[in-house]
Formats: structure tokens, sequence, C-alpha cells
């Protein structure tokens, strides 16, 4: 090693881990660079081999822990580490909770310049066996059928028997499908050359029914699938996916019924379908309990929910908020949300099609039309709930949004990178940050959702 050349590849360091990174990797100063390595936490004097130099980084592949921190745990899962699905159960779960929390803060500071503080994380019942989905990807290698997930930041398949963040029924898609598979003379899919039968499957447990789906290349014969998957859980439907294009994106847009189980499905207390291409929060327990703080904050006022999707939450809203108005722009979501309605003789949550941007304004001066005349019980406060993609709202979307005059924005996001920059924008345009309660959806990882309060100017 060279203090004036830096670290090169293979060096092996002996290092002190004096923070954090964004993704729970500890990290150390050498020769003044950041080094990141995974599985080292904070306190912590570790030795590591240097795997990857960047111009502002470098990465190193944690060898030992020789003096270890009082918050390190034995991970459950024999295959942590190599998968990429978990990357904090080398953390004991305070520990876990403390970090998330200080992720959120550093990065309102740090991207939003904001300088206010973060509640303590609501944490989830289950730390194990929470997560409601799974997609596991198939593929093609050496002639030989892996099913599994990908290693971090790869496509390299990590067979997975029992991954340990997922119900026990988890354990039996692999085989079953597997055993589909031989018996029809499937093969998985070859990236590389762009070939095969199967690229993945997928499934999701919702309301008593899991749904199974199996992501095809083309329209293969479903003789004998139904059966394949019998006896993983008492009530099951099963789907054929179509993806015929050559992308990361896991589903097609054609689906085919396989076997559809005929009982109702009843989530938080509502009769409603949860399609397995729809959004659907991955953890039970902390879903409630974010439904409900939100759900609170909207009391007797008017809600208008972006981006609503199939109206789960704009249906918990309608609970409590006089009005709600839910804007959805993919037409099979707001039929979703239509038939959602129907079911339940939800009278005050209107589902209304079309672009945030074009369909807000519409939304709020109606809004102000009925109070004017009378409407509801008088002059409401008006609450405008978002719960957007991992990559947040568009500069545009955030003009609107500040530009609305609702009296109350309510942000709902699952990265706090892109939670900062948006929450500047709308500080920007008008709004005070209020409160910042962070959820933690995803044990064992460090993704977490966060809801982040604005009140409007005065």
């Amino acid at each position: 090693m060279d203090e004036l050349k830096g670290l090169e590849k293979n060096d092996v360091i002996e290092t002190d881990i004096t923070s954090m990174g964004m993704e729970g990797e500890g990290v150390a100063r050498v020769y003044g660079k950041a080094v990141f390595i995974r599985g080292a936490i904070r306190g912590e004097r570790v030795r590591a081999k240097i795997i990857a130099t960047r111009p502002k980084f470098d990465v190193g592949l944690l060898q030992s822990v020789i003096s270890p921190s009082p918050d390190r745990a034995e991970p459950v899962c024999p295959v942590y580490g190599k998968c990429g699905g978990c990357d904090l159960q080398h953390l004991v779960y305070p520990a876990q909770l403390a970090f998330k929390r200080e992720r959120v803060s550093d990065a309102l500071k740090k991207i939003g310049g904001f300088d206010v503080p973060v509640e303590e994380v609501v944490p989830s019942e289950l730390k194990y066996r929470y997560r409601n989905k799974i997609s596991l990807p198939v593929r093609q290698i050496n002639d030989q059928l892996k099913i599994g997930l990908f290693a971090k930041s790869s496509h390299r398949i990590v067979e997975t028997p029992d991954c340990f963040l997922q119900p026990a029924w988890n354990a039996a898609l692999a085989p079953a499908l597997r055993g589909f598979m031989e018996k029809n003379g499937l093969v998985g899919y070859d990236e590389e050359k762009d070939s095969g039968d199967v690229r993945h499957i997928v499934a999701r447990e919702a309301g008593g029914r899991l749904s199974i789906t199996v992501v095809a290349t083309r329209e293969i014969k479903t003789d004998g699938l139904k059966e394949a998957f019998a006896g993983i859980y008492p009530r099951v439907s099963v789907y054929l996916n179509i993806n015929r294009k050559r992308s990361n994106v896991i589903l097609g847009t054609k689906w085919i019924p396989v076997s559809l189980d005929p009982e109702p499905t009843i989530i938080d207390g509502y009769k409603t379908d949860v399609h397995p291409a729809g959004f659907f929060q991955v953890n039970d327990d902390v879903r409630e309990k974010l439904y409900s703080y939100v759900a609170d904050l909207c009391d007797g006022a008017v809600a208008i929910e972006a981006y609503s999707g199939a109206g789960l939450l704009s249906a918990r809203l309608a609970r409590k908020a006089e009005r709600v108005y839910g804007i959805e722009l993919n037409p099979q979501s707001h039929e979703a949300a239509l038939k959602l309605c129907r079911d339940n003789n939800i009278t005050n949550f209107t589902p209304v099609l079309g672009d945030v941007g074009e369909k807000l304004g519409e939304v709020l001066e109606s809004t102000a039309a009925e109070n004017e005349n009378g409407g509801g019980s008088g002059n409401k406060e008006t609450f405008i709930v978002l719960d957007p993609p991992r990559t947040g709202i568009s500069a545009e979307a955030a003009a609107i949004l500040a530009a609305s005059g609702a009296d109350n924005i309510v942000y709902v996001s699952c990265n706090p990178p892109t939670l900062a920059r948006d929450a500047r924008l709308i500080a920007d345009g008008g709004y005070d940050l209020i409160s910042v309660r962070p959820f933690d959806m995803f044990p064992e990882t460090s993704n977490l959702e966060t809801v982040a309060i604005f009140g409007r100017k005065l």
C-alpha cells in the first residue's frame, strides 16, 4: 500500500469503522478516502480486502472482525452476505431502528437542507417472516436450472431454499415450479441469449389468498400448473404472465388466469381483490400502523390521494375523512377502486381517472365549490396524500403540489434521498416540513417507509 497512490485492488487493510453508509455498510476512511465494507458496524475494527477502487471511494470485502460491536448479531440465514435480499441481519434490531432513523435524518440534512427532528421509528411486530410477496428469478445457466434470488448488485442467482423474510410457504415455490418445468421440458431464461421459457415466479399473500404468477416468455401449456402448487396454501390462485421484452421489468402486460380462488378477499375489513400486478405493502402489520396514522391525520378533512392505485389507502382514509378523492392514471387500478367502493358501499370516496398534474386542480376546485355551496359540513382542511414510487415525484409534480393551495401535504416515501429532494421542492413552494415519522416496513434490510407532513405557510 502506498499512501501517495492510495489503496489498490487486493490490498488487505485493518481499519476502524467510523460511520454507516446509506445501505448499512460500515464506512472507514483510509488515506482520506471512504471505504465501504458491507457487514461491518460503526465502532468496530475490521480486516478487509479491497475488491474495487473508484475515484471517490473504495469497496472492501469483510474478512474478519477484530473488535466486534456490542450491536453485532449472528445472522440466521445461511446465505446472508451472498443473497442481495437482506443487508442488516448482522445488527441487533434496536440498532437497525437507530440506523434507519439516522438515515432519514442525514438525507433530510444533506440533500434537503432540513434540520428537523425525526421521530422514533415505528417498529415491526415481526423481524422475520413478515413479507407477503416474493419474486424469484428463474435462469438457465450452463444447462442447469437455477431458481433463487439475485446476489447484491448483480444478476447472479443465489439459490435460497428458504428466505427467512418470507412466510414458510416460500420454501415450496421453487421445488414445485422446478418439478412442473422438468415434467414439461421447459428451461429457464437465458439473459445473454434472450432465450428460454420461464423468467420468474412471483407469489403474494393478501387477505387469506396466495396468488402465484409464473412469468414466461411465451404462452406455455398450463396443464398441471394448478396441481403443481396444490397444498402450498389453503387458498391459491395461479396466473400465467407473458413478458417477451428484453428488460429488467419482471411482469409483462398479458395475463392468463389458470386457476382463480372464488372466495372473496378481505383486507383491512374491506371486500377487495389485489391483482398480482397491483401495489400492496409487503408488511401487513406495519401497513396497518402506517395507514391508521395517515387516516388519523385526515380526520374530518377533505383528503385527496395522488397515485391512489386500487384505492386501499383511500378507503382507509374514508373512515376518518369527510370526503376522499383518489387520482390514478392506470385504468385497471381505477376500475379496481370503483369496484372497491361498490362492493363495500363506500359513499364518500370518489375515484378519479387521470394524471395527477391534470386532475389535481380540478378536484381542488370541485371541493372548494362544494364548500361554498354548503356541501359537507362547511369549510374543511384539505390534505393531499401521496405515495409515489421509489424515484419520487418530478419537479413538475412538486410545483403542482406547491401551487395547489392545499392546507397539508402528507408524503409517504420508501426512499429517504428522493424524499429529501422532493421535500425541498415542496418547502420552496410555500410549505413547512412539520414532522417526520419513519416506519420499519422492511426489517433486516436498510429500507423503510417514512411519512413526512407539510403545512402551508401562513
